[in-house]
């Protein structure tokens, strides 16, 4: 199916817009474009980020300047606004093509919040330029407040609604700055590439864990569904339909219905009732409506065996060991289809030769099938895998507190067999204790460590 996108509307900004404010542009030849330069004040063109204006009716939009003239030794006389523009879209709105603008924030930091010299250091009002940052996206808060991201640091940047700095910028370190941070026992941190490079990329296919270790992920995390005649394949449910164009399939139009995964009733195609080679069939889209849907239909659902090949293929490309991070999702309703997945998922890892413990940990929310791991099918196939026992919570709720809640109360094992116990009671001393006894490891929600109050973080309050 090919990707169509559609025109609404169209207004365009002269390339000879300027806002008032001192000239700009004695680094760049002249002339330049054709225009002698320097410019008589500051070119509005050039725009890294916009959303919405503040108060107004969605008529108007806030752009966020970029850093200038292209790079950080030509951009000293640029300054950074935000700048107000209405367009008047021809098309949808019936308008004339044009964009006013309406005014502008600048950004400024006259409390001495850069840790810096800045362009402007003695000036009163210490306005920022290109030169400073380079500033390439911006989210307006609730109460106006301007986050915007910087690629010179990287830094990320608070502004209050006027454009005036409120804080040190705050370091966002890459990746590869990241592995200069260590564990708690000393050692380099591992990267994980969860479900891929799943932001760029529709999740779970090899295209995107393939770009994951390409940008520095050590491990990939692929999560095990399993198929009709029991083969593993990575998807994040059982149920297709948001994963996969398989509701666009006229020849799997039978195959819908509603099945009861987890206690939880829900519409759509499981992996279940389709064999691998009808699977096979299939292409990933990206489930979240607000990234790129450029990608759809195009990759195939991958196999655990594939995942495993692409692991081998990477570590001889990148000269890197490469680790696999794999999920068992929703093991008691597999065990109910007698489609479990522990045993299928141990036989592979033999049969490719990837049962190195430093190349793949094996985790999940559930317990007994943890435990069944650790004392008996392990063992029995001869292998060591770290295993780690995954927590969670519904939310956190105003004053901070976790809420433990619905499907992601408890692990689903505890609600089948009548054990009251939730994540949280597993967070405290006697439930980690018993973690301790079967995982190597825990997996926490990040809430649950990144303390405000000690007092209702049990990770944080037994100090583990």
């Amino acid at each position: 199916m090919a990707l169509t996108t559609k025109l609404f509307g169209f207004a365009e900004l002269d390339a000879d817009t300027f806002a008032s404010g001192p000239d700009s542009g004695a680094a760049v030849p002249n002339p330049t474009n054709g225009r002698p330069t320097p410019f008589r004040g500051q070119p509005v063109q050039g725009f890294s980020g916009v959303q919405f204006s503040r108060g107004g009716n969605g008529d108007s939009l806030l752009f966020l300047s970029d850093n200038g003239f292209g790079a950080l030794g030509n951009s000293a006389d640029y300054l950074l606004r935000l700048y107000n523009a209405n367009p008047s879209f021809r098309g949808n709105e019936a308008g004339d093509g044009s964009v006013v603008i309406e005014g502008f924030v600048q950004l400024s930091d006259p409390d001495r919040k850069t840790p810096f010299k800045i362009v402007r250091e003695g000036t009163s009002e210490r306005w920022l330029t290109g030169a400073d940052f380079d500033v390439e996206s911006v989210v307006i808060a609730p109460n106006g407040d301007l986050w915007i991201g910087d690629e010179f640091g990287p830094y990320l940047l608070h502004f209050d609604a006027s454009g005036k700095l409120l804080e040190t910028p705050i370091s966002t370190p890459n990746a590869g700055v990241a592995r200069n941070f260590k564990t708690l026992n000393g050692e380099a941190p591992l990267i994980i590439g969860h479900r891929g490079a799943s932001g760029e990329l529709p999740e779970h296919t090899l295209e995107a864990y393939r770009l994951a270790v390409l940008r520095g992920a050590d491990f990939i995390e692929p999560d095990l569904v399993a198929t009709k005649d029991g083969q593993l394949i990575a998807r994040p449910e059982p149920n297709l339909i948001n994963t996969t164009d398989v509701s666009s399939r006229p020849e799997f139009a039978s195959r819908r219905m509603t099945k009861v995964v987890d206690g939880v009733s829900e519409e759509g195609f499981f992996a279940s009732d389709f064999t691998l080679a009808e699977i096979k069939t299939l292409r990933a889209v990206m489930p979240q409506g607000f990234r790129t849907q450029a990608f759809n239909n195009t990759f195939e659902i991958p196999t655990l065996v594939e995942i495993i090949g692409l692991v081998k293929e990477l570590e001889r490309l990148t000269g890197r060991q490469i680790g696999i991070y794999p999920e068992t999702k929703h093991p008691t309703y597999h065990d109910a289809l007698g489609l479990s997945l522990e045993e299928k998922m141990i036989s592979v890892l033999k049969e490719q030769s990837f049962t190195n413990p430093e190349r793949v940990f094996i985790q999940s929310f559930e317990v007994a099938n943890l435990k069944e791991l650790h004392s008996t099918l392990l063992p029995t196939a001869g292998l060591n895998i770290p295993l780690v026992q995954l927590l969670d919570a519904y939310d956190v709720a105003d004053d901070g507190s976790l809420i433990y809640a619905d499907v992601n109360e408890r692990p689903y094992d505890f609600t089948v067999k009548g054990d009251t116990r939730n994540y949280g009671d597993l967070q405290t001393p006697t439930g980690l204790a018993e973690i301790a006894k079967y995982a190597d490891g825990i997996g926490p929600w990040k809430p649950m460590i990144m303390a405000k109050s000690p007092s209702w973080m049990p990770l944080a309050d037994t100090g583990r």
